[in-house]
């Protein structure tokens, strides 16, 4: 499964080759990220233009209708559909990580009617994950929670387009039922907001994504109980959790994991306010008026 070390790593670990020329494996560093950049984009790019999904099903859905999508490609019976590059159902958004430009493209074959997840909270999703234009790596029969900040840039970023379904109930023999008012979509992945130089098992380096994915459910999550969502401790809004500015006090744990974000030895919940319901209050309490909230002003 997709784990948070997956980030740390991300840009940083080096992939152990064999040389012919010598005895043993030679360390190749990680390729430039712009350049590869540029090879996800056309690799992407290429399979949209020449693919489709079974839209009039959705449009119309059948009273036994699954609600999977199914990618083909534009020939034979498929040759005037419209193909996912033109799509209206196909979102792309800019995204900068890592000091390059990525895009990441949504296909949202049907919203959902429910809750919308941020890219940082826990998700109920059944998914499949293939290799763009290849094979699949992993997938789900049964739906499980998803913590999407331990989960690859690309597949939280993608999810969060998506609503939860309404109409989750338990059938008699302990089964659920999850009607049909959920969303349902994919996201196109490049590298560089996926696993990038990292192989894993089924998943070369460099590999471009997609998974597929049904939406559920949704909680909003605060991983370390302190009071402020994961999505707000993303300080400099850029949609990812690990960077040095989500760090306030430096000390090598994201502010999302930290409960003393300022590092002042005060604990976060002890430096905001509270309603009656347990919620934190906003605006956070600026004790020093200076426009930076307790929580992250190690000097209030």
């Amino acid at each position: 499964m997709m784990k948070n070390t997956v980030f740390a790593a991300l840009g940083l670990l080096l992939i152990v080759s064999c040389n012919k020329d010598d005895d043993g494996p030679s360390i190749q560093p990680p390729r430039d990220r712009g350049e590869v950049q540029l090879e996800s984009e056309a690799n992407i790019r290429a399979y949209l233009q020449t693919h489709t999904y079974n839209y009039e099903e959705f449009e119309t859905p059948a009273a036994d209708f699954d609600y999977e999508i199914v990618f083909d490609t534009i020939a034979g019976s498929n040759a005037t559909k419209t193909p996912l590059i033109d799509h209206p159902n196909l979102i792309a958004t800019q995204y900068e990580f890592q000091d390059v430009n990525y895009t990441l493209y949504v296909l949202v074959a049907k919203e959902g009617a429910g809750a919308q997840p941020s890219f940082a909270d826990s998700t109920y999703v059944n998914y499949q994950g293939n290799i763009v234009g290849d094979s699949k790596f992993d997938g789900t029969t049964t739906p499980i929670w998803f913590n999407l900040p331990e989960t690859i840039f690309g597949y939280g970023n993608g999810l969060k387009e998506l609503k939860a379904g309404t109409q989750i109930s338990l059938n008699e023999d302990g089964t659920f039922n999850y009607g049909t008012d959920y969303g349902v979509g994919a996201v196109f992945i490049p590298s560089g907001l996926g696993y990038f130089s990292t192989a894993r098992t089924l998943i070369p380096a460099y590999s471009d994504l997609v998974f597929r994915f049904k939406l559920y459910g949704v909680n909003q999550a605060d991983q370390d109980n302190d009071g402020v969502p994961n999505a707000e401790e993303d300080i400099n809004k850029n949609s990812y959790l690990y960077d040095v500015a989500d760090d306030t006090d430096g000390d090598g744990i994201a502010n999302f994991e930290d409960i003393d974000d300022d590092g002042d030895g005060i604990l976060t919940r002890d430096e905001i306010d509270f309603n009656e319901n347990g919620n934190a209050i906003r605006p956070f309490r600026d004790s020093n008026s200076d426009g930076t909230p307790d929580y992250l002003d190690p000097d209030n």
